[in-house]
């Protein structure tokens, strides 16, 4: 008997959702919005719906899912999403497994599903170490060290989103000064481009003028580049990391793989390494979608990390 899977991605705006096979071959793969202000009843029904268009007549044996935030699998719950509030409702995941009984649900965070997503597509037999940083609405990151996933005794390893890289320095949505995604995120690029000089533009649209050579677009993403670099330079030296990955809208711009690798390996300290690389994610924003289906294929009994 063919088996199937179901990988589903949970953002603050989108939810995707692919079918896989057994050899990780991707049979349909379809995205449709949130809607999450709407309530968490009505982003169940979307999950349900979306699932059953992508896998058709096919039976799946198993469900995985990505979401912003830590899961708790003690607890059944999701915490730490301040930009998808509706997902860390209590009763939210325990009321999504309850109308997909009994196929089992298996949850991640999302930078964890890129994370084992993009180890396979070009990390494995090459690199042991590495993290993946989702750059978008927010910043989160996930880790395989030594070729397995590393999530944590309570599912939160890894995340440098909100690690403080200046005590003193800028509030972040989660309420805490100096976080790494007060100043990477998209929308915090905005926000600090309007405090620069009072205009209202999205990241892409500062991007542009800093191609421009506009001053207050330069002075943004130098800035921008430092933290960048000292950030990863921070994860590298804790963790020996070989590589790092990235992901989300916000890593689209050239600037990040063209500036901050020769930074951050300049800021590397103790032991003697090689230049540590900046990848740019090979399955695009569609990556978590696929970790997320990893998560049913290893329950399965048909990946290993």
């Amino acid at each position: 008997m063919r088996e199937y899977v179901v990988g589903v991605d949970l953002g603050g705006t989108k939810i995707e959702a692919c079918l896989l096979d057994g050899q990780r071959k991707c049979l349909d793969r379809q995205r449709v919005f949130s809607e999450a202000s709407k309530g968490m009843d009505h982003v169940i029904d979307k999950i349900l719906h979306l699932i059953q268009a992508v896998s058709g007549n096919k039976s799946y044996a198993a469900v995985g899912v990505g979401t912003p935030g830590t899961f708790v699998e003690t607890e059944d719950r999701i915490y730490g999403s301040p930009h998808t509030p509706v997902y860390h409702t209590s009763g939210f995941i325990p009321s999504l497994k309850k109308k997909l009984s009994p196929c089992p649900v298996l949850v991640d965070n999302d930078a964890n599903c890129l994370a084992v997503a993009e180890f396979f597509a070009g990390c494995k037999g090459k690199y042991h170490s590495v993290m993946a940083v989702i750059l978008g609405t927010g910043v989160g990151s996930g880790l395989v060290l030594n070729d397995r996933l590393y999530r944590g005794p309570r599912g939160g390893g890894g995340e440098i989103g909100h690690m403080s890289i200046d005590f003193n320095g800028r509030i972040c949505e989660c309420g805490r000064r100096g976080c790494v995604e007060a100043y990477l995120s998209g929308p915090s690029h905005s926000r600090r481009f309007f405090d620069l000089c009072g205009q209202k533009l999205q990241i892409q649209e500062i991007y542009k003028l800093y191609q421009e050579q506009k001053s207050y677009a330069i002075e943004l993403f130098t800035e921008s580049v430092k933290m960048m670099g000292e950030t990863f330079a921070n994860a590298v030296n804790v963790l020996d990391l070989e590589a790092i990955i990235l992901g989300g809208g916000v890593s689209n711009l050239p600037i990040w793989y063209e500036n901050v690798p020769r930074l951050m390996n300049n800021l590397l300290f103790g032991v003697p390494r090689d230049s540590i690389p900046i990848l740019k994610a090979k399955l695009g924003d569609s990556a978590g979608v696929f970790g997320a289906a990893y998560l049913a294929l290893r329950e399965l009994g048909l990946m290993e990390f």
